[in-house]
């Protein structure tokens, strides 16, 4: 019988607390991003970087970790953006770019011309203690050689809320949709969509010490028949408790577990036991340092050989260098599902480092570089088995903000993939430029 989900729980709450009245800023920034995120981006994009959460605020889950190298900078979040502002802002965006390998294959390259327009609105919003924010973009990719249009729907909403002086905590929905690079298959155009809502709340003991406590629903989803982690679909409870130290830095302990199912009919459902620690430590005015590690548990209804646990988690580093150049810097590690064959999972460890230097207020020039290693362990039965690839991404932006209302932003990417599977390696250089309109 299939298990009853927490969804349509978690996605009426998150909608029902949000107040009915809309009112935001998105400012046009330079590539930044956090573990899990990649500096593939879709055609014509622009990359609105997020400040750090707030401390005190609970932390929104990750979504689909295992597949860090698909993950592009969604275009829609609900953490603060620099230069934000409180009430409605609508957005129109239109890009285009140039890729010399658009479908990522060894051979016979295909160059094609993808234009992107798109639009959305953000709302941000404080009512006394509480803080509101939607933030969501739908867009429509044009694609003039392949005739692979589609479209998306990004959506990031919170509320983060607070009752007195003991109690707070976030309800949220989250929905990124993007072109999937990750699923296992080159040659095509595939799309991923990936869902999450939380409904967390904590309770103070003390002026430091809070107990926590809330469920969560994620669910990832690929339109490639060969996508290695077979679309899982997870409802966990989370139990907890955190320390705040007077200088603002956050320790937190978590446990979560999860009952879970893929969305293929070959495969089983599974349960899932992690233990987590994070932490944010502010080492000084200029620097800040997020971390989180976790042992991850999964058991397989009925194939033990697809089981796997281990160490995951990652840090990143944000470091204010000077007043005009700022360095985030990160390293990550992720364990996942591999349903293709009876056994065997993946195991993926990526870096990134990414400089940003504004000389004005209006322009800034970033660069990115990321490196990822994914291993698949103890596959069997497969073309996978003994598996490895190794994936890198240069990416030089610029942007520049002549106007408050107008954003213009070009970007050269260098992607590589280098197989143990020769029939996997690509190379692709794609130059991209967008303009962005705020009202």
């Amino acid at each position: 019988m299939k298990k009853r989900s927490l969804r349509p729980l978690l996605s009426v709450t998150a909608v029902c607390l949000l107040p009915a009245a809309l009112h935001a800023q998105t400012t046009l920034q330079s590539p930044g991003g956090q573990p899990g995120q990649s500096a593939a981006q879709p055609a014509g994009q622009a990359m609105d970087t997020p400040m750090a959460t707030p401390m005190g605020e609970s932390a929104i889950v990750n979504m689909s970790p295992a597949q860090s190298i698909s993950q592009p900078f969604a275009p829609v979040t609900t953490n603060p953006l620099e230069n934000d502002r409180q009430g409605l802002v609508l957005r129109a965006r239109a890009g285009v770019e140039r890729d010399d390998n658009v479908l990522r294959t060894a051979g016979g390259e295909i160059k094609d011309t993808i234009t992107q327009l798109g639009a959305g609105l953000r709302y941000n919003q404080r009512f006394s203690q509480q803080r509101v924010v939607v933030d969501a973009e739908v867009s429509h990719y044009n694609f003039d050689k392949l005739g692979v249009d589609y479209n998306t729907l990004n959506y990031a909403a919170a509320w983060f809320w607070r009752a007195g002086n003991q109690f707070d905590g976030v309800a949220s929905a989250d929905r990124r949709e993007f072109r999937d690079l990750a699923s296992g298959s080159t040659g095509a155009v595939f799309r991923r969509v990936e869902r999450a809502e939380l409904l967390e709340g904590g309770y103070k003991l003390g002026a430091a010490w809070r107990v926590l406590g809330g469920i969560q629903h994620t669910q990832s989803t690929s339109d490639d028949p060969n996508g290695w982690d077979g679309n899982p679909n997870v409802d966990s409870v989370r139990v907890g408790t955190s320390y705040e130290l007077p200088s603002g830095s956050l320790v937190a302990l978590r446990y979560r577990y999860g009952n879970g199912e893929y969305q293929v009919a070959t495969a089983t459902g599974f349960k899932d036991n992690e233990i987590e620690g994070t932490f944010r430590w502010l080492v000084s005015p200029k620097t800040a340092v997020d971390a989180r590690i976790a042992n991850l548990k999964r058991e397989h209804d009925n194939t033990p050989g697809r089981d796997f646990s281990g160490v995951v988690g990652g840090v990143t580093v944000n470091w204010e260098a000077t007043a005009k150049t700022r360095v985030l810097a990160g390293y990550q590690r992720d364990l996942g599902s591999y349903i293709v064959g009876p056994t065997g999972h993946t195991e993926t460890d990526r870096f990134f480092v990414g400089p940003v230097w504004r000389p004005t207020v209006q322009t800034g020039v970033s660069l990115r570089y990321e490196h990822e290693r994914r291993n698949w362990e103890g596959v069997t039965a497969t073309a996978d088995a003994g598996r490895s690839d190794k994936f890198d991404v240069l990416a030089l932006g610029l942007d520049w903000q002549p106007r408050r209302s107008i954003g213009v932003a070009a970007q050269w990417r260098n992607e590589k993939r280098d197989s143990s599977l020769p029939a996997f390696n690509y190379r692709a250089n794609v130059l991209g430029l967008s303009l962005k309109l705020t009202i």
